[in-house]
Parts: structure tokens; C-alpha cells; sequence
């Protein structure tokens, strides 16, 4: 039989209806579709508690070291892979403003890299930062000055510093950014993922050689969300993480089962002389024409479903997830390939009778 003839009879059965082409492919379709979006869903709530983590300072962790803490030490952290940013802070004398010479503000100075932990930059305009809540207090934004008892300060940024469980010390402070010199009493290191050999790397800020008999403490700026988060963990071992085996075997199950419904056709197409070959060449296309549908339909609903739901790493979540459907085209032509192998010319009237 040749292959216009196979292409020929594949496309009548196709348009016929013969194949249930239409009723298959919707149905593989619909299974792909809920369990790859199921994954998806698992794969962005884990991402979006791991982001709630970072949010809420819950990867900031700190050494206290008063008057040991190298800033340059401290500083240099944040260019260790896995570190996304390091400062050093120390206390200095507080703020009073001349239009409030009865209450103090604290006051830090801190390292540049230290502002990139609270989302600022260190390239900013030469200033002081103050909280948001400060800020609203003050009635300040960046860009206007506060009169103080030494001074006129320039407010050059703003940040976010909100009462979730965090060290509240920042809420209602003053940030000097000093160059990294000098002797500091803390290092905060961002780091994520989170790793005991990045967290230890904190030590490394430590002066040796000072006669500070202060003992040293590390700890986490945010203890509210727990002290661990293994995202990680969480993916390898997610409910949802059988995607890719679950479709295939439904592909494999609706495979068979397409070519085992039309075990009468098949048989009298073998005792009318069709050969093996040919007829599984017919099969193979017919099935991959519902196979293709479903891929193309699942994927259509993943792309959506990750769309709505506003993945940060959109892509790569739909690169896992549309693993599934894919593995479900294939494995159904191998069901359909068994299904066809299965089915004999001498069965032809036990077919019959079970029709």
C-alpha cells in the first residue's frame, strides 16, 4: 500500500469520524490539561510563599559583633553567589529635630550595601533614609531636608520597613550611609536560597584582632515565617509532581483504547488482505491527528492558566508542566501500537459475536 493511499484512507476515517478523533482528543485534552494546571497552581504557591519569605525579610540574616564587625569584610559577602546582598550597620548618636528637641530619633549609620537590603541603592543623592513610616510621620519624602539639632539633613530615600514580626529597631530610624571603614556592630547578609555554609559566611566579618570581649550573635531579622524555607524541598516533593508519568499513561490507556474499540474494523481489514505494515501506518497517523489536537489544546489552557495566575517565572513553570502533554502524544501511539498488535485475523468472528 502506498503512502498516498495510507495518507487517503487515514483522512477519510478522520473525517468520517471513524477514529472518534474529535471525542478523544478532547478527552486526553481535558486530563492533560487538569493535571498539568494542577501542577502549576502547586508550582506558584510554593514560589509565592518562598517570595512572602524574602518579602518579609525572613532570608536577612545578621551577626551581632558590637564594635568587631569589619564593614569591607561585610560588604564583599554580597558578591558570593547565593548572597544577594550584605551591609554593616552601627549605632550612632540619635537625631533630634528642631521642631521636635524633646524626642530623640535613633539613628545608624550603615554601610552602602546595607541599603540594598531594604530595597534602596547606595547610588542614590547624599542623604540620610528613614522609614516609610517615618516618613509619614515627618510628612518627608525624598528630596526635602529636616532641620536637626546639628544640622540640616537631606532625606535621599525612603524605604520599607512594615511591623510583620521583623527587628523593629529600623521602624522609626535614621540611616547615615558611611563609606565601609572603621568598626561596625552588625552584618546583615540577604541570602537566598538559603544555605548553612552561606549563613556561616557571616563569620568572615568578624575582626580578630580587637579587645572587644562582647559576645558574637547571629540571627534572623524575621523569625515570624520560621527560620528555614526549603523551596527546593518543597518542589521534589509537591503533590502534583507525578504530572508528567500521569499523562503519559493516559495517553497510553486512551491509545489503546482507540484502537481496541474498532477490533471488528481492524481484523476484516487483515482477512481482506490489508498488510500489517500498512494498516499500522494508517492507525499510527489517525492517532497521531487526535494526539497533535490534544497537545495543542492542553498547552492552550496551561499557557492560560500560568497567564492568569501571574507567575514570576512564567516560563520556566510552563516548561515543566508542558512536559505532560506532550509525553501523552507520544505514549498514546504506543498504545495505539500495541492496541494494533494485539488484535488478530483469526479473532475476526469472536470479535463479531462481542460487537
Amino acid at each position: 500500500m502506498r503512502l498516498r493511499s495510507i495518507l487517503s484512507e487515514a483522512g477519510r476515517n478522520l473525517r468520517t469520524g471513524t477514529t472518534r478523533a474529535l471525542s478523544f482528543g478532547v478527552l486526553l485534552a481535558a486530563i492533560n490539561a487538569g493535571l498539568a494546571i494542577a501542577d502549576t497552581r502547586s508550582i506558584v504557591d510554593i514560589e509565592q510563599r518562598a517570595a512572602g519569605f524574602v518579602a518579609a525579610g525572613a532570608s536577612v540574616r545578621k551577626m551581632v559583633a558590637k564594635q568587631s564587625t569589619d564593614p569591607a569584610a561585610c560588604e564583599r559577602l554580597g558578591e558570593v553567589q547565593g548572597i544577594r546582598s550584605a551591609g554593616a550597620l552601627r549605632e550612632t548618636d540619635a537625631i533630634v529635630l528642631s521642631t521636635m528637641r524633646s524626642s530623640a530619633i535613633p539613628a545608624y549609620a550603615v554601610s552602602p550595601g546595607f541599603l540594598h537590603i531594604l530595597g534602596g541603592t547606595a547610588d542614590a543623592p547624599a542623604g540620610v533614609w528613614i522609614s516609610t513610616e517615618l516618613a509619614g510621620t515627618l510628612a518627608v519624602q525624598p528630596g526635602h531636608s529636616m532641620a536637626t539639632t546639628v544640622g540640616s539633613l537631606t532625606v535621599a530615600g525612603v524605604f520599607d520597613y512594615p511591623d510583620d514580626g521583623r527587628d523593629s529597631r529600623l521602624a522609626y530610624a535614621v540611616l547615615l550611609p558611611e563609606p565601609a571603614a572603621g568598626d561596625f556592630d552588625e552584618c546583615w547578609a540577604d541570602v537566598w536560597p538559603l544555605s548553612d555554609s552561606r549563613k556561616a559566611l557571616l563569620h568572615a566579618a568578624l575582626k580578630v584582632d580587637t579587645a572587644s570581649t562582647d559576645p558574637v550573635e547571629t540571627g534572623q531579622l524575621n523569625t515570624r515565617l520560621g527560620t528555614v524555607f526549603d523551596s527546593l524541598g518543597q518542589f521534589d516533593t509537591r503533590p502534583t509532581r507525578f504530572v508528567v508519568p500521569g499523562c503519559a499513561l493516559a495517553g497510553l490507556l486512551l491509545g489503546y483504547a482507540a484502537i481496541r474499540l474498532r477490533r471488528l474494523e481492524i481484523a476484516g481489514a487483515l482477512h481482506l488482505g490489508q498488510s500489517r505494515r500498512a494498516l499500522l501506518a494508517t492507525l499510527a497517523l489517525e492517532t497521531a491527528a487526535w494526539g497533535v489536537l490534544a497537545f495543542l489544546l492542553s498547552a492552550g489552557a496551561l499557557f492560560a492558566a500560568v497567564r492568569w495566575m501571574n507567575a514570576a517565572d512564567a516560563v520556566d513553570i510552563y516548561l515543566i508542566d508542558i512536559r505532560g502533554p506532550a509525553a501523552a502524544a507520544a505514549s498514546a501511539l504506543i498504545g495505539a501500537v500495541l492496541a494494533t498488535f494485539r488484535i488478530r485475523e483469526r479473532h475476526l468472528f469472536a470479535y463479531f459475536k462481542d460487537r
